[in-house]
């Protein structure tokens, strides 16, 4: 029996209905803030890493946010250093950017010590381009990677201060809308999101923009607008569905609105980006990424990605080798990840790493490939990408018996594995990674004990090829997905993965195989999610308030808090998620989404197949795939970088000055910023030799965060001459704002480290009130010849040595009077000179911090410390 309604017990729609209020009559207009860098400034001086948060990259495009016809926030609901390294949030930001009336900004989650400072400062969060209030955007588009990433959605809202529930929004909220592999079922997201995108969303983010742009223009409310949003293709709008729920909660509701078609880009080039921001902190994966293919045809029953991307689209070598080109001169990188889910797969791809290659590789580019599928025409290929930086090897064998690959439709033959790990390490290389799954249908129990047969042929593998080849195999417990053939399957519990590895431990007879596994906790939540509907609202808001977010983090995964979740579930509700059930049944996101090469229809028919798959009807294993490469041989071999540029022919001294947003940016990360710019700037810089070559820098000195300075010097090994004037006009143009190019000059040698140790340093105070001024002038002119404090310690081998609730600070004595040399004080200003530590005078920041007692958290608000030389 079914009651047509939108309300049901574990739902938010306990409080609040489904639908907007209609009556509404206001105008969709959110209101404009820009946030003032002083504003930010005292907050960034008491977090860790605050270069995540002061903007201010290379590459930023010019725009002016108050003209904008449209202002979009990228929203990565993860930290700076993830979300920088995602593409798809790259390809829509040079989009939407590349149109000349609109605007995207970017936008991370700040970690907690930063979120807790902008709570109590009571401000929001904020864009990093133009420091706008998140509420200042006419929608955000997140990309949603994950189903962990769910609560760190709300996270997100409730930072902007916006409603977490889309029908408490108001005409001032921007539209909330998402897109992703992890939203393919939308119904866990309905009360939170205004709109959930299916498929590619390259050419629908415009129209979205144009849609709004209109209804603005217009003066349409937001009812209104969310109404001309359900038109665009791909685009679901929970507001136009109407939900019948069944009195039987172990019984998926029924949703009745609009079929939606997931949205396919139609291009033949992809990510040939314009609009590059260029990261200034280090993040997890740094290098151009250039997108082969999109779409696999490989048909894995188990992989979301491989259904949910179809078609296969293919760009042409050419374009690709271009498109990298461009890339790299826009970043910098030295390094170019080929993209795709099934890169072996790319009927060029010899062609391709060998175009690669001879384009770049006398550069120092090197070249990064995802793990491949077993075959052998690739390990030419990897080992013509290691001569620059070496990369691990990595297999995906995913099940541990032949009878459960032909199941899952997995191509890869143990036979070739051992083929290829014997050739592997052959070649020079000592470490292979193989990535299995636990928790695949298996109908014949035999799952465990494949995989340890797998696991000790791979150590007796190892063990035959020398004595320091080692195998890491990470096994993962599956997880389920929609629009996948398995999608009817089970959901194997933590418990069974336990109990399956630790099987496997004591079946192991080697110890040349490292085993490890994620924690399944974190995908037995992710299997809840990713097939639950719309009730599961209830719950994942639950959990935000209980303190999960960032749950893809095995640190911070909140397993007690999900575990108290599970338990307020119903029961049948919970299996209806999480069990098995029949193939073939109707499931409610084939009712609305209509998904290319995913239909309900085929997926049935290919379930069938599974199901029919015998020991004595399997096919053979695929020995065909030990055929070598027609390919020409010679053309595969290592291009290497050229002998004359490890040769330097002369040393340029950089000299620049480091001010705001540079201050909050590491030594380290600013000579990677400068590093980049050089190579932008085309200069010749010489190379390292060694097994991961870079190219040569020295600097004197390192200066801490939060010091502004007038001049710092580094110097770089050229293998050949240039012309300073030239190279001073381009490498100016390449640097960030925060970044100043002062002087280009050529030196006969590197100066020495002990003299340049040993040099006085010069500093100015700058003080915003004149009080502090003169009590800091007092201070320092009758400060006594040494002082004694206590300092934190910081080296991890000294913190290892700690005892048990020791506190992790040490006594030390520094020359400060006898130190201090030259000193002037006007109302507000300080000079003077500083003994270097290496003869044990005081550091600046330990004499400001320590002596004068301002604290860290005052810098760059009453206190400014500028080095001056």
């Amino acid at each position: 029996m079914t009651s047509s309604s939108t309300e049901t017990g574990a739902s938010l729609a306990d409080v609040t209905p489904h639908t907007i209020d209609r009556t509404d009559a206001h105008a969709f207009a959110p209101e404009y803030r820009q946030l003032r860098r002083t504003e930010l400034r005292p907050l960034w001086q008491r977090v860790a890493r605050p270069g995540r948060y002061t903007g201010g990259e290379f590459g930023i495009p010019e725009r002016d946010p108050a003209r904008a016809q449209v202002r979009v926030l990228l929203l990565y609901a993860d930290t700076y250093e993830l979300g920088m390294s995602n593409q798809g949030l790259k390809i829509l930001y040079d989009v939407i950017n590349r149109h000349p009336g609109y605007l995207a900004d970017r936008a991370f989650l700040p970690e907690d010590d930063f979120a807790n400072e902008l709570r109590a400062a009571g401000l929001p969060l904020y864009s990093l381009d133009h420091f706008l209030d998140a509420r200042s955007f006419d929608f955000w588009g997140f990309n949603t990677a994950t189903e962990l990433g769910y609560t760190n959605i709300l996270y997100a809202l409730d930072l902007a201060g916006i409603p977490l529930r889309r029908t408490q929004r108001t005409a001032r909220d921007p539209f909330i809308i998402t897109g992703g592999t992890a939203v393919s079922n939308p119904f866990p997201l309905f009360d939170f999101l205004d709109g959930i995108f299916m498929g590619d969303g390259e050419e629908a983010v415009l129209e979205i923009g144009r849609t709004i742009a209109d209804g603005r223009a217009q003066r349409k409310t937001r009812a209104e607008i969310l109404r001309d949003l359900s038109c665009i293709e791909g685009l679901i709008v929970p507001e136009e569905y109407t939900v019948e729920v069944d009195d039987n909660p172990a019984v998926y509701p029924r949703y009745n609105g609009p079929t939606v078609r997931k949205r396919d880009y139609r291009g033949s080039a992809f990510a040939a980006l314009e609009n590059i921001v260029v990261p200034s902190v280090e993040i997890v994966q740094d290098r151009v990424v250039v997108e082969v293919a999109r779409g696999c045809g490989q048909g894995c029953r188990f992989c979301h990605a491989g259904f949910w991307k179809r078609p296969v689209r293919n760009a042409e070598v050419d374009t690709l080798v271009k498109v990298a080109g461009e890339m790299l001169a826009k970043t910098g990188s030295d390094s170019v990840s080929l993209h795709s889910l099934s890169l072996a797969d790319y009927p060029w791809l010899e062609e391709l790493v060998v175009s690669m290659a001879g384009a770049y590789g006398e550069r120092g580019i090197s070249l990064s490939l995802p793990s491949l599928r077993v075959q052998v025409k690739t390990i030419p290929v990897l080992e013509m990408t290691s001569n620059i930086r070496r990369s691990s090897v990595t297999f995906a064998l995913e099940a541990g018996s032949e009878l459960m690959r032909e199941r899952i439709r997995k191509k890869s033959s143990e036979e070739n594995l051992h083929y290829l790990v014997r050739e592997v390490f052959g070649r020079g290389w000592d470490l292979v990674k193989v990535y299995f799954m636990m928790g695949l249908p298996d109908r014949d129990g035999g799952e465990v004990d494949g995989l340890i047969r797998a696991l000790n042929a791979l150590g007796d593998l190892a063990t035959e090829c020398g004595p320091r080849k080692r195998v890491n195999v990470t096994v993962s417990l599956f997880v389920p997905k929609p629009f996948t053939t398995f999608q009817w399957e089970k959901q194997q519990t933590p418990e069974y993965f336990y109990d399956g590895l630790k099987k496997i431990k004591a079946g192991l007879r080697t110890n040349r195989v490292n085993l490890s596994g994620p924690e399944p906790h974190m995908a037995y939540v992710e299997g809840l999610l990713s097939r639950s509907d719309h009730r599961m609202g209830a719950f994942i808001l639950k959990a935000y308030e209980r303190g999960a977010r960032f749950d893809s983090w095995d640190d911070r995964f909140q397993r007690r808090v999900w575990e108290e979740i599970f338990a307020e579930i119903p029961a049948e509700m919970r299996a209806l998620w999480m069990e098995q059930k029949p193939g073939g049944t109707a499931l409610p996101w084939h009712d609305i989404i209509e998904g290319k090469g995913a239909g309900i229809d085929l997926l049935r028919r290919d379930f069938q197949k599974f199901e029919n798959i015998t020991p004595e009807n399997m096919n053979p294993p695929h020995p065909q795939q030990l055929t070598p490469s027609d390919f020409p041989a010679e053309l595969l071999k290592p291009v290497r970088i050229p002998e004359h540029k490890f040769q330097t022919r002369t040393i340029l001294a950089i000299e620049f000055a480091r001010r705001d947003p540079f201050i909050y940016i590491s030594h380290l990360e600013i000579a990677d910023t400068i590093r980049r710019a050089c190579r932008r700037a085309g200069l010749p810089m010489t190379f390292s030799q060694g097994f991961n070559k870079h190219e040569k820098f020295h600097f004197v000195e390192s200066l801490p965060l939060f010091i502004e300075s007038e001049r710092e010097v580094l110097y770089v090994e050229l293998y050949d001459t240039i012309d300073l004037i030239e190279a001073h006009r381009k490498l100016r143009k390449q640097l960030p704002a925060g970044l100043q190019l002062l002087t280009l000059s050529c030196v006969d040698q590197l100066p020495s480290q002990r003299e340049a140790d040993a040099r006085l340093r010069s500093y100015r105070l700058e003080f915003a009130d004149v009080s502090l001024a003169r009590e800091a002038a007092e201070k320092l002119s009758d400060a006594p010849a040494v002082i004694s404090y206590e300092r934190r310690i910081r080296k991890r081998k000294l913190l290892k040595k700690l005892k048990r609730g020791q506190k992790p600070f040490t006594r030390v004595e520094r020359q400060l009077g006898d130190a201090i040399r030259n000193l002037v004080a006007t109302d507000r200003t300080i000079v003077f000179d500083l003994e270097p530590p290496i003869r044990g005078a005081i550091s600046i920041a330990d004499l400001v911090t320590h002596y004068l007692q301002i604290p860290v958290e005052c810098w760059n608000t009453d206190i400014k410390i500028i080095k001056t030389a």
